[in-house]
Protein backbone atom coordinates (compact mmCIF):
# COMPACT_ATOMS: atom_id res chain seq x y z
CA UNK A 1 0.00 0.00 0.00
CA UNK A 2 1.35 3.43 -0.91
CA UNK A 3 1.53 6.44 1.41
CA UNK A 4 -1.33 8.14 -0.44
CA UNK A 5 -3.61 5.11 -0.11
CA UNK A 6 -2.66 4.75 3.56
CA UNK A 7 -3.44 8.39 4.39
CA UNK A 8 -6.81 8.14 2.64
CA UNK A 9 -7.70 5.10 4.81
CA UNK A 10 -6.49 6.63 8.12
CA UNK A 11 -9.84 8.31 8.87
CA UNK A 12 -11.74 5.02 8.59
CA UNK A 13 -9.03 3.26 10.60
CA UNK A 14 -9.18 5.81 13.46
CA UNK A 15 -13.00 5.87 13.51
CA UNK A 16 -13.04 2.06 13.85
CA UNK A 17 -14.86 1.71 10.56
CA UNK A 18 -14.88 -1.74 9.12
CA UNK A 19 -12.05 -2.25 6.66
CA UNK A 20 -11.53 -5.35 4.60
CA UNK A 21 -9.13 -7.77 6.21
CA UNK A 22 -6.70 -7.51 3.31
CA UNK A 23 -6.77 -3.68 3.38
CA UNK A 24 -6.36 -3.62 7.17
CA UNK A 25 -3.36 -5.95 6.95
CA UNK A 26 -1.67 -3.85 4.28
CA UNK A 27 -2.41 -0.63 6.22
CA UNK A 28 -0.80 -1.94 9.42
CA UNK A 29 2.18 -3.30 7.48
CA UNK A 30 2.73 0.07 5.87
CA UNK A 31 2.42 1.91 9.20
CA UNK A 32 5.08 -0.36 10.69
CA UNK A 33 7.54 0.54 7.94
CA UNK A 34 6.67 4.24 7.24
CA UNK A 35 7.42 6.89 9.90
CA UNK A 36 5.68 9.64 7.89
CA UNK A 37 2.35 7.78 7.85
CA UNK A 38 2.72 6.96 11.57
CA UNK A 39 3.17 10.69 12.27
CA UNK A 40 0.08 11.42 10.18
CA UNK A 41 -1.86 8.81 12.18
CA UNK A 42 -0.76 10.40 15.46
CA UNK A 43 -1.77 13.85 14.23
CA UNK A 44 -5.17 12.57 13.11
CA UNK A 45 -5.88 10.97 16.49
CA UNK A 46 -4.80 14.14 18.32
CA UNK A 47 -7.13 16.26 16.17
CA UNK A 48 -10.07 13.95 16.89
CA UNK A 49 -9.37 14.09 20.64
CA UNK A 50 -9.22 17.91 20.54
CA UNK A 51 -12.50 18.08 18.65
CA UNK A 52 -14.16 15.72 21.12
CA UNK A 53 -12.99 17.91 24.02
CA UNK A 54 -14.68 21.01 22.65
CA UNK A 55 -17.88 22.08 24.40
CA UNK A 56 -20.99 22.15 22.31
CA UNK A 57 -22.45 25.67 21.92
CA UNK A 58 -25.79 26.11 23.65
CA UNK A 59 -28.59 27.75 21.62
CA UNK A 60 -30.04 31.05 22.89
CA UNK A 61 -32.88 30.71 25.38
CA UNK A 62 -35.35 32.58 23.16
CA UNK A 63 -34.43 30.76 19.90
CA UNK A 64 -37.53 28.55 19.92
CA UNK A 65 -39.91 31.47 20.63
CA UNK A 66 -38.24 33.66 17.98
CA UNK A 67 -38.64 30.95 15.32
CA UNK A 68 -42.30 30.41 16.26
CA UNK A 69 -43.02 34.16 16.14
CA UNK A 70 -41.39 34.45 12.70
CA UNK A 71 -43.42 31.54 11.35
CA UNK A 72 -46.61 33.10 12.71
CA UNK A 73 -45.83 36.44 11.04
CA UNK A 74 -45.15 34.77 7.68
CA UNK A 75 -48.34 32.74 7.92
CA UNK A 76 -50.42 35.84 8.71
CA UNK A 77 -48.86 37.72 5.77
CA UNK A 78 -49.66 34.88 3.39
CA UNK A 79 -53.25 34.69 4.62
CA UNK A 80 -53.76 38.45 4.34
CA UNK A 81 -52.26 38.61 0.87
CA UNK A 82 -54.85 38.01 -1.85
CA UNK A 83 -54.21 35.10 -4.16
CA UNK A 84 -52.87 36.00 -7.60
CA UNK A 85 -54.56 34.93 -10.78
CA UNK A 86 -52.93 32.71 -13.36
CA UNK A 87 -51.87 35.65 -15.56
CA UNK A 88 -50.52 37.62 -12.60
CA UNK A 89 -48.48 34.64 -11.42
CA UNK A 90 -46.93 34.31 -14.89
CA UNK A 91 -46.07 38.04 -14.95
CA UNK A 92 -44.60 37.85 -11.44
CA UNK A 93 -42.48 34.88 -12.51
CA UNK A 94 -41.28 36.48 -15.75
CA UNK A 95 -40.56 39.98 -14.40
CA UNK A 96 -37.27 39.28 -12.57
CA UNK A 97 -36.10 37.00 -15.37
CA UNK A 98 -36.90 39.10 -18.43
CA UNK A 99 -36.39 42.63 -17.08
CA UNK A 100 -32.55 42.64 -17.33
CA UNK A 101 -32.66 41.30 -20.89
CA UNK A 102 -35.34 43.82 -21.86
CA UNK A 103 -33.31 46.74 -20.59
CA UNK A 104 -30.18 45.46 -22.33
CA UNK A 105 -32.02 44.94 -25.63
CA UNK A 106 -33.59 48.40 -25.45
CA UNK A 107 -30.20 50.00 -24.76
CA UNK A 108 -28.68 48.07 -27.68
CA UNK A 109 -31.40 49.31 -30.04
CA UNK A 110 -30.85 52.92 -28.95
CA UNK A 111 -27.07 52.57 -29.40
CA UNK A 112 -27.56 50.98 -32.83
CA UNK A 113 -29.84 53.83 -33.98
CA UNK A 114 -27.35 56.44 -32.77
CA UNK A 115 -24.42 54.77 -34.50
CA UNK A 116 -26.33 54.32 -37.76
CA UNK A 117 -27.42 57.96 -37.66
CA UNK A 118 -23.87 59.15 -37.15
CA UNK A 119 -22.47 56.89 -39.86
CA UNK A 120 -25.21 57.89 -42.26
CA UNK A 121 -24.33 61.58 -42.00
CA UNK A 122 -20.64 60.75 -42.47
CA UNK A 123 -21.38 58.54 -45.50
CA UNK A 124 -23.54 61.25 -47.06
CA UNK A 125 -20.68 63.72 -46.63
CA UNK A 126 -18.22 61.28 -48.22
CA UNK A 127 -20.58 60.60 -51.13
CA UNK A 128 -20.99 64.34 -51.69
CA UNK A 129 -17.22 64.84 -51.75
CA UNK A 130 -16.82 61.91 -54.13
CA UNK A 131 -19.47 63.28 -56.49
CA UNK A 132 -17.84 66.71 -56.46
CA UNK A 133 -14.41 65.23 -57.16
CA UNK A 134 -15.70 63.09 -60.03
CA UNK A 135 -17.55 66.05 -61.53
CA UNK A 136 -14.44 68.22 -61.25
CA UNK A 137 -12.25 65.58 -62.87
CA UNK A 138 -14.80 65.06 -65.64
CA UNK A 139 -14.97 68.81 -66.36
CA UNK A 140 -11.19 69.10 -66.36
CA UNK A 141 -10.80 66.09 -68.61
CA UNK A 142 -13.47 67.38 -71.00
CA UNK A 143 -11.87 70.82 -71.17
CA UNK A 144 -8.46 69.32 -71.86
CA UNK A 145 -9.86 67.08 -74.56
CA UNK A 146 -11.66 69.98 -76.25
CA UNK A 147 -8.56 72.18 -76.19
CA UNK A 148 -6.26 69.45 -77.52
CA UNK A 149 -5.79 69.23 -81.25
CA UNK A 150 -3.43 66.37 -81.95
CA UNK A 151 -1.62 65.73 -85.19
CA UNK A 152 -1.27 61.97 -85.54
CA UNK A 153 1.92 62.46 -87.57
CA UNK A 154 3.63 64.35 -84.72
CA UNK A 155 4.71 63.10 -81.28
CA UNK A 156 2.40 64.00 -78.40
CA UNK A 157 3.87 66.55 -76.00
CA UNK A 158 4.29 65.65 -72.35
CA UNK A 159 1.93 68.41 -71.19
CA UNK A 160 -0.87 67.39 -73.56
CA UNK A 161 -0.51 63.71 -72.64
CA UNK A 162 -0.60 64.42 -68.91
CA UNK A 163 -3.61 66.71 -69.33
CA UNK A 164 -5.49 63.98 -71.20
CA UNK A 165 -4.93 61.51 -68.33
CA UNK A 166 -6.06 63.71 -65.44
CA UNK A 167 -8.89 61.35 -64.65
CA UNK A 168 -6.63 58.28 -64.44
CA UNK A 169 -3.30 59.48 -63.03
CA UNK A 170 -4.28 58.63 -59.44
CA UNK A 171 -4.59 54.94 -60.40
CA UNK A 172 -1.74 54.67 -62.94
CA UNK A 173 1.24 56.94 -63.65
CA UNK A 174 1.50 58.76 -66.98
CA UNK A 175 4.16 57.51 -69.38
CA UNK A 176 6.69 60.13 -70.45
CA UNK A 177 6.34 60.32 -74.28
CA UNK A 178 9.97 61.40 -74.53
CA UNK A 179 11.37 58.60 -72.34
CA UNK A 180 13.23 55.49 -73.37
CA UNK A 181 10.36 53.24 -72.32
CA UNK A 182 7.99 55.03 -74.71
CA UNK A 183 10.58 54.73 -77.47
CA UNK A 184 10.86 51.02 -76.78
CA UNK A 185 7.12 50.55 -77.29
CA UNK A 186 7.36 52.28 -80.67
CA UNK A 187 10.17 49.98 -81.85
CA UNK A 188 8.99 47.64 -84.62
CA UNK A 189 8.44 44.10 -83.42
CA UNK A 190 10.75 41.35 -84.63
CA UNK A 191 10.46 37.61 -84.58
CA UNK A 192 7.35 35.51 -84.13
CA UNK A 193 4.07 36.92 -82.80
CA UNK A 194 3.95 36.80 -79.02
CA UNK A 195 7.73 36.71 -78.52
CA UNK A 196 7.64 40.17 -76.91
CA UNK A 197 4.59 39.60 -74.65
CA UNK A 198 5.41 39.99 -70.95
CA UNK A 199 3.86 40.96 -67.63
CA UNK A 200 6.04 42.70 -65.04
CA UNK A 201 5.65 44.61 -61.77
CA UNK A 202 7.56 47.89 -61.33
CA UNK A 203 7.95 50.52 -58.63
CA UNK A 204 7.41 54.08 -59.92
CA UNK A 205 8.94 56.88 -57.83
CA UNK A 206 8.09 60.55 -57.42
CA UNK A 207 10.67 61.80 -59.93
CA UNK A 208 9.40 59.48 -62.67
CA UNK A 209 12.13 56.83 -62.34
CA UNK A 210 11.05 53.20 -62.21
CA UNK A 211 12.67 49.92 -61.23
CA UNK A 212 11.66 46.37 -62.09
CA UNK A 213 10.30 44.60 -58.97
CA UNK A 214 9.03 41.26 -60.30
CA UNK A 215 8.55 39.37 -63.54
CA UNK A 216 5.13 37.74 -63.59
CA UNK A 217 5.30 36.45 -67.18
CA UNK A 218 8.64 36.51 -68.96
CA UNK A 219 8.79 37.02 -72.74
CA UNK A 220 9.84 34.18 -74.96
CA UNK A 221 12.59 36.41 -76.30
CA UNK A 222 14.90 37.18 -73.31
CA UNK A 223 16.35 40.14 -75.22
CA UNK A 224 13.11 42.07 -74.73
CA UNK A 225 13.35 41.84 -70.93
CA UNK A 226 16.92 43.17 -71.05
CA UNK A 227 15.81 46.04 -73.29
CA UNK A 228 12.99 46.86 -70.87
CA UNK A 229 15.38 47.05 -67.92
CA UNK A 230 17.81 49.18 -69.94
CA UNK A 231 14.98 51.56 -70.91
CA UNK A 232 13.93 51.96 -67.25
CA UNK A 233 17.53 52.81 -66.26
CA UNK A 234 18.27 55.19 -69.16
CA UNK A 235 15.96 58.05 -68.14
CA UNK A 236 12.69 58.62 -66.24
CA UNK A 237 10.03 56.47 -67.87
CA UNK A 238 7.15 58.45 -66.34
CA UNK A 239 6.32 62.08 -65.69
CA UNK A 240 7.01 63.47 -62.17
CA UNK A 241 4.36 62.87 -59.52
CA UNK A 242 3.79 66.60 -59.03
CA UNK A 243 2.93 67.04 -62.70
CA UNK A 244 0.77 63.90 -62.70
CA UNK A 245 -1.07 64.70 -59.41
CA UNK A 246 -0.48 61.16 -58.09
CA UNK A 247 1.20 59.62 -55.03
CA UNK A 248 4.99 59.87 -54.80
CA UNK A 249 5.53 56.11 -55.01
CA UNK A 250 3.33 53.58 -56.77
CA UNK A 251 3.59 49.89 -57.64
CA UNK A 252 2.13 49.15 -61.06
CA UNK A 253 1.67 46.10 -63.27
CA UNK A 254 2.72 46.31 -66.92
CA UNK A 255 1.35 44.07 -69.62
CA UNK A 256 3.45 44.64 -72.73
CA UNK A 257 2.27 43.23 -76.04
CA UNK A 258 3.47 44.06 -79.52
CA UNK A 259 1.35 43.49 -82.58
CA UNK A 260 2.14 43.78 -86.23
CA UNK A 261 -0.23 46.26 -87.94
CA UNK A 262 -0.14 46.01 -91.71
CA UNK A 263 -1.67 48.45 -94.15
CA UNK A 264 -4.38 47.26 -96.47
CA UNK A 265 -5.72 48.89 -99.56
CA UNK A 266 -9.40 48.72 -100.35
Amino acid sequence: MTCEETQQALSAYVDDDLLAADALFKLKAHLDSCPACRAQLTQTRRMLRDLAALARPAPPADLSSAISARIAIESSAQVAQPSLGYQERIIAWLRPRLMPYTIGAFASVILFVLVIGTLRSQMEALRSLERDALASNARSFSDNREDARYDVTQPVSTEDFVASRVGYSMESPSLDPRGALAALTWTPSQGEAGDDDMMVVADVYGNGDASLAEVVQAPRNPRMLNELQAALRRNPAFVPATLDHRPQTMRVVFVLQKIDVRERSY
